[in-house]
């Protein structure tokens, strides 16, 4: 089952079809560069925190729509992790906290990476998404 889920996230991010983590339904709306990010939680709260990138480095900034589906048990999901070109992961400040809240919402998840770094997928526990096709780096 988890293979099952996996492939099919990752076939999510490549056609832009969304996929089901947990009864989320996830979509990738994009993928976007900045030197400066607000940290919002997600669903996006009154967290009013920024980031600023450092000399040589900038924000990947992936973001994905949730829908909350009548399969949706009320859980904890972990943050997304972010993995490059080169296999190496990177972890975002975003916490994705109370996700059945609303019924649906869209969330920036930054990722702090070197300057120029081409992004590969995004792990949600189980569920990757392909990121690659959709970064304009």
């Amino acid at each position: 089952m988890i293979f099952a889920v996996c492939l099919v996230a990752t076939t999510a991010g490549q056609t832009g079809k969304p996929t089901n983590h947990k009864g989320l339904e996830i979509t990738l709306l994009g993928v976007a560069r900045a030197q400066n990010v607000p940290l919002l939680d997600c669903p996006p709260g009154t967290n009013s925190q920024r980031g600023n990138a450092r000399g040589g480095e900038e924000f990947a900034v992936v973001t994905l729509a949730f829908k909350v589906t009548p399969a949706f048990k009320e859980t904890i999901v972990k943050k997304p992790v972010m993995t490059d070109s080169t296999g190496k992961a990177y972890n975002t400040s975003v916490a994705i906290i109370d996700p059945g809240s609303l019924p649906a919402y869209e969330c920036a998840f930054p990722f702090r990476v070197p300057a120029g770094t081409r992004v590969a997928s995004l792990q949600i526990e189980t569920a990757t998404i392909d990121l690659a096709s959709l970064d304009k780096k």
